[in-house]
């Protein structure tokens, strides 16, 4: 993710201080608390690549809208405490703003929509404000604009936009061919080429179906993945599109590697550059 500063107070802003824009890394997973919801999710927000410089820690109960106007509420909890495994928090551990839930509709692939109204305060500053939350969520698509306004006046004193980050700029293009053998047949020699991909090594991301009917997804990430200054690598995933991105091979190889691949037997995956490097551009 990139955090961009569209307008801010410097004694207001946490980006002022830095820059005007920042790369923040968002991680999420799922956790079992019955008594708060059927589907709760966990979520830390940091610097990008700097995992212990925690900056925002949060819960997210995600259920329907008694409204019945077809929204989703996503109740916003924060803790009170440090308890280590957010799995074993309990309702004393935990505590929501009033007025911060998020309302998300569907609309096509995506879900769209925010916080309701001038409910959510905060009061913590010099003067009193509300808090303007938007957000745009899809396959592969996370946008938010957050908007700090006074409650005098609502004069916006602060607006940050994120969004997913890919440097396409830097990215390559890779061309990935897609062999398949029906399982019943051992021999490998009986693969045929049933698919070719283009994917830049930035996120990119495709998918395709096999012969036998089988929805799969193909992503391909470089520099873009998570890791340190110097130990980037190339990684190919395949995943099955649908069951919520079950992982079904992997593969990594340095990340000037001249191809990568994935082989699992009734699947052969092998991706090469479109350009190869020559020092003078890149592909």
């Amino acid at each position: 993710m990139s955090e961009e500063l569209v307008a801010g107070e410097a004694q207001d802003s946490p980006l002022s201080p830095l820059a005007e824009q920042q790369r923040v890394q968002i991680d999420m997973r799922r956790v079992q608390l019955p008594w708060l919801g059927s589907h709760v999710l966990y979520v830390e927000e940091y610097p990008y690549d700097e995992p212990f410089e925690i900056r925002r820690r949060v819960l997210l109960s995600v259920e329907p809208d008694l409204d019945a106007d077809g929204s989703l509420r996503v109740r916003q909890f924060t803790r009170k405490t440090e308890a280590e495994n957010p799995a074993a928090l309990r309702p004393s551990d935990i505590e929501s703003v009033a007025g911060c839930d998020l309302f998300l509709k569907r609309e096509g692939a995506q879900f769209r929509g925010g916080t309701r109204g001038r409910k959510c305060l905060e009061t913590g500053g010099a003067e009193p404000r509300w808090l303007d939350y938007r957000v745009v969520i899809g396959d592969g698509l996370f946008w938010y604009r957050k908007r700090r306004l006074n409650v005098i006046g609502d004069d916006i004193a602060e607006e940050i936009a994120g969004f997913p980050y890919a440097d396409l700029d830097e990215a390559r293009l890779f061309s990935c061919g897609i062999s398949w053998v029906a399982p019943k047949d051992k021999d490998k020699a009986a693969r045929k080429l049933i698919e070719n991909l283009d994917l830049h090594d930035r996120g990119g991301r495709a998918r395709f179906h096999t012969p036998d009917g089988r929805e799969l997804q193909l992503e391909l990430h470089g520099r873009d993945w998570p890791l340190s200054e110097g130990r980037e690598s190339l990684v190919l995933i395949l995943t099955d599109g649908k069951t919520d991105g079950e992982t079904i091979g992997s593969s990594w190889t340095s990340l000037n590697a001249a191809r990568v691949g994935i082989d699992i037997g009734w699947l052969a995956i092998d991706c090469a550059p479109v350009v190869s490097e020559t020092g003078e551009q890149r592909s």
